[in-house]
């Protein structure tokens, strides 16, 4: 291989997460140049609104596989909660290397021990209807309002007074060096995290198979193995981000422990499960779930959202 070239959205976590693949790659092969290549996709172009009425899959990720499907790359570096669990034919997820912590966290505009000390009907940012579901789970009173554009844009807006608060990954907070401004970490196992939240994926084409053999050395087989039960989770609900489903797996004393969470928009239902599984029996632990929460209400909950959200695509 005479270089690698790196497929990423153009946003500054996106490129922070391209520069740590890059870092892991340059580890593994010292020998061989890396470099990116930076894409706009419609999801950075499109801030309007909360993400469930875009009405599109691969919002964040189609034009990056793009670009490396038709060559001006070789390799793409996505959030892997944005991947849509359908892989575009021709790729492959090669690696998907060890996940940065999963926790949602509150930037709150005062100082807050728990959801309860922000104020009656504060206004909260947030554009995902996962968080705001949750939210009004624990306080029905709260005022959610799309948020979206870049990390260091939605923390300035509660520093200045236009939101109380805003609700956001702490992985990307992380990986920009900006934690220090979270007020409050949610626990995943009660405020239930994004399928796949932390993680990244690295694709490659399925042809290229030196550069598949390079990539997988960069996998990590927990963080694999969970987001896979989490991602199947999703697939069985026929769902992507624009449903407000929460996934959380971990692995303790050689044991996959799964929680679930899907709610309606307005949070007056919702189905909740958790089970403990062998390793081994995930992905099978994983289907029960997914028809569980159908067979409970889920079905419902799915039904009525698609007819809202083709509502207000028309």
């Amino acid at each position: 291989m005479k270089e690698i070239r790196i497929a990423t959205r153009a946003s500054k976590l996106a490129l922070a997460q391209a520069r740590q693949v890059m870092k892991l790659l340059s580890t593994a092969a010292p020998e061989i140049p890396v470099s990116i290549v930076e894409i706009s996709t419609k999801g950075d172009r499109d801030t309007s609104d909360f993400l469930y009425k875009v009405g599109s899959v691969g919002f964040f990720t189609s034009e990056v596989e793009r670009a490396l499907l038709d060559g001006r790359a070789d390799i793409a570096v996505h959030s892997l909660k944005d991947l849509p669990t359908t892989i575009t034919k021709g790729l492959t997820i090669s690696a998907i290397p060890q996940r940065e912590q999963v926790h949602d966290v509150i930037i709150a505009a005062r100082n807050i021990h728990s959801i309860q000390g922000l104020p009656k009907g504060a206004t909260i940012g947030t554009s995902s209807v996962r968080r705001i579901s949750q939210l009004k789970l624990i306080r029905p009173d709260l005022n959610c309002q799309p948020l979206r554009g870049n990390i260091e844009t939605r923390i300035r807006k509660v520093q200045e007074g236009q939101l109380d608060a805003i609700v956001i990954a702490r992985a990307g907070l992380n990986r920009l060096g900006l934690s220090g401004n979270i007020s409050l970490i949610l626990p995943p196992e009660d405020f239930i995290p994004a399928p796949g939240q932390g993680a990244l994926a690295i694709q490659t084409r399925e042809d290229n198979t030196e550069l598949c053999k390079l990539v997988r050395k960069l996998d990590d087989p927990n963080t694999r193995i969970t987001t896979q039960t989490e991602r199947r989770i999703l697939a069985g609900l026929h769902g992507g981000c624009s449903i407000p489903l929460g996934v959380f797996s971990f692995i303790e004393k050689d044991a996959l422990h799964i929680r679930a969470i899907l709610c309606n928009l307005v949070a007056t239902k919702y189905v909740k499960k958790a089970a403990s599984c062998p390793i081994d029996k995930a992905m099978e632990t994983a289907d029960t779930i997914a028809q569980q929460i159908l067979d409970e209400g889920g079905k419902q909950i799915l039904n009525k959202i698609s007819i809202e959200k083709n509502g207000d695509l028309k």
